[in-house]
């Protein structure tokens, strides 16, 4: 099948521009991230259970994913993120086996040599950098925040569901989070809000199970729509890293 970028020769190699951040322990500055995969669809993968109803999750590996938190343990995504320590100290040997690009919030990893972001003020809103993200409490806000920043379109959601298996009650595909509290729902459902309400320059297309957008589509039905606009990693990671 015909390939959307033309780029698909070009060496994978580390950005020249990359350059270690004050922080200690080398971290690297996705500042030239900026608008970088402009038009190019994008799969934000939550942790919702129903991730579990999705058979073969391989479906995915011709598209840009960026995954949330956990996600490695049932998929390698191109990007992950995370904004919590408790995830580097429990899943650190996992994460740093991972092909995916880590991108987390300053001071969430103790290694260095990842991509790493600011995270500022209490509420969500729009960033106009990869390099600094805004709101607590909801992973999916600070995701959409920066894949927007890239310059993705359309953006499609997968596992954002912001509801727990009521027969099992588990919070997410893997079973129970011990890290789930009160407020984590309603911070989630504030983090749908948020990108309903953000969405006007932006082709959202939802495949998860919530009450915040009017149409669920199929995963089948939402790689149809996006025809041949397939990326592999390698040029994806040409993309953003040269």
């Amino acid at each position: 099948m015909k390939r959307s970028s033309k780029i698909i020769n070009n060496k994978v190699k580390r950005r020249a521009g990359a350059r270690p951040s004050s922080k200690k322990g080398g971290s690297l500055s996705p500042r030239d991230w900026n608008g970088k995969l402009k038009g190019i669809p994008c799969f934000i993968m939550g942790n919702a259970p129903s991730l579990n109803k999705i058979e073969d999750l391989s479906i995915f590996d011709d598209y840009f994913t960026v995954g949330i938190n956990r996600i490695f343990f049932k998929y390698d995504p191109t990007i992950l993120i995370w904004q919590d320590l408790a995830l580097w100290s429990q899943e650190h040997k996992r994460v740093q086996k991972l092909q995916a690009i880590k991108y987390c919030r300053e001071g969430s990893e103790t290694k260095g040599g990842f991509y790493t972001f600011k995270l500022n003020g209490r509420e969500p809103r729009l960033a106009h950098s990869t390099t600094e993200l805004y709101g607590r409490g909801s992973s999916g806000s600070i995701t959409y925040q920066f894949v927007h920043a890239l310059g993705c379109d359309p953006i499609i959601l997968v596992g954002m569901d912001c509801r727990y298996n009521k027969k099992t009650g588990d919070t997410d595909f893997y079973g129970k989070n011990p890290m789930h509290r009160r407020h984590t729902l309603p911070d989630c459902e504030k983090g749908l809000k948020f990108i309903r309400d953000n969405s006007k320059d932006r082709t959202i297309i939802n495949c998860s199970k919530n009450k915040y957008f009017g149409e669920r589509t199929k995963i089948e039905e939402a790689v149809k729509m996006l025809g041949d606009r397939k990326y592999s990693r390698e040029e994806l990671k040409s993309i953003l890293l040269s």
